[in-house]
């Protein structure tokens, strides 16, 4: 009888022990799931540049002394609402980066090279610029984003592209990833306009090295730096900064 009654007792102390275990557990794997929420690998999304394609490049450095013409970009027929929106951002960058003298901003589409040698001749342009977006795709927050662009640069006179390089961005959120005990929070995409961005930047820049003369966009970056620099003294004048 009494052997009986102590199998029992071991019995219900290794349940209790087993319970217990279990809770350890699942608390523990709570507190390390909590953690990994904020891991960038788990929760951000994966942006992916390029690489770029050049097709044509330059070591004429005249033309950054001559005035070009943006014209609106040609985009896929089902998003030909996006153009304008492109072409702003690509005159805004060229504006910023200055690889030529002066940059005038075509309204008017156009249909071939002819029609577009046309329009920047009416501009008074001495080249102009022809892009062109193969690869339009915007899936939200939620879902995967990305655009490629290919860019011109053509002497008006001649129809001569002088220029042409042809770059891509993508990016794609975090997926949702099942920790047993709780599921990880990614974060939202980007917007494919933050793309346009991002993409305008780094493709002007490199007609800015491709065109402009070492010496010249050395000076362009002191320019920048005292720009800034005048900017923030500005700032200090009616607020107070603290000391370097």
């Amino acid at each position: 009888m009494d052997k009986a009654m102590d199998r029992d007792k071991k019995a219900r102390r290794q349940k209790v022990y087993l319970i217990l275990g279990i809770l350890a557990g699942l608390l523990a794997g709570a507190a390390g799931c909590q953690k990994w929420q904020h891991l960038p690998g788990l929760t951000d999304p994966t942006i992916q540049v390029g690489p770029p394609e050049n097709f044509v490049t330059t070591s004429d450095y005249t033309l950054a002394r001559k005035s070009i013409a943006i014209l609106p970009f040609r985009v896929p027929t089902q998003v030909t609402d996006v153009s304008y929106s492109i072409t702003e951002v690509f005159y805004r960058q060229l504006l910023e980066q200055r690889p030529f003298l002066g940059v005038i901003r075509g309204t008017e589409y156009y249909g071939n090279l002819a029609e577009a040698r046309k329009m920047a001749k009416t501009l008074g342009a001495d080249l102009f610029v022809m892009g062109e977006v193969p690869y339009f795709l915007d899936s939200g927050a939620t879902g995967r984003s990305g655009i490629q662009i290919d860019l011109k640069v053509v002497e008006t006179a001649t129809g001569h592209t002088l220029w042409y390089k042809s770059d891509n961005i993508m990016a794609e959120p975090a997926p949702i990833i099942d920790l047993w005990v709780t599921e990880t929070k990614p974060k939202p995409g980007p917007s494919v306009y933050y793309l346009v961005d991002n993409l305008s930047k780094r493709m002007c820049k490199a007609m800015l090295k491709d065109i402009q003369p070492p010496v010249e966009q050395a000076a362009n970056s002191g320019n920048k730096s005292a720009a800034q620099n005048k900017s923030n003294k500005s700032l200090c004048s009616s607020t107070p900064c603290p000391p370097n």
